[in-house]
């Protein structure tokens, strides 16, 4: 009976010594992001997510910022008698802060927005990697014009991630 007792304590230390020595080997291979209170009370991260892949500042030196515009859009159109739909992931693109923190901002306004132009496509225009192109200098347009009225610095690039039409 004794030496059950003292197995189930063995057993309980192994596995309460795994635990925390996993968690500290994820904490080091995953840390945590830090976050601050932004002007208008948002919680906003420190640093974009992946620092090491382009994102972010590092050293001094500006890179590229990316800011996913989430959820992706989806729009309907008609192609002749069949309705399609158009499904979109975007991220902007920016050296500058601030730009991404008015995109942040502003994500209500540019999801309508770019809805709008979207919605108003055919279907042929899409298949083409011109179409996919003159739309994307539009939605990249369209933001930088919400970008110029709220008198924020543009953001450099838009970046379509995912494009989907069925």
């Amino acid at each position: 009976m004794m030496g059950k007792i003292v197995n189930g304590i063995g057993i309980f230390v192994l596995t309460l010594v795994a635990v925390v020595a996993g968690g500290f080997v994820n904490d080091k291979l995953h840390p945590a992001p830090e976050y601050r209170l932004g002007e208008n009370g948002a919680i906003k991260p420190v640093k974009a997510a992946g620092a090491g892949g382009g994102h972010g500042e590092e050293g001094g030196s500006k890179s590229e910022i990316y800011f996913p515009i989430d959820p992706p859009l989806v729009v309907n159109f008609e192609d002749g008698a069949a309705v399609r739909f158009l499904q979109i992931s975007m991220e902007a693109m920016s050296k500058d802060q601030h730009a991404i923190d008015s995109v942040t901002k502003n994500v209500p306004l540019i999801r309508n927005n770019l809805l709008l132009i979207m919605s108003n496509r055919d279907y042929q225009s899409l298949m083409s990697r011109e179409g996919k192109e003159k739309l994307r200098q539009e939605a990249l347009a369209e933001i930088r014009n919400i970008a110029k009225k709220e008198d924020s610095p543009p953001i450099d690039d838009l970046l379509f991630t995912s494009f989907v039409v069925q």
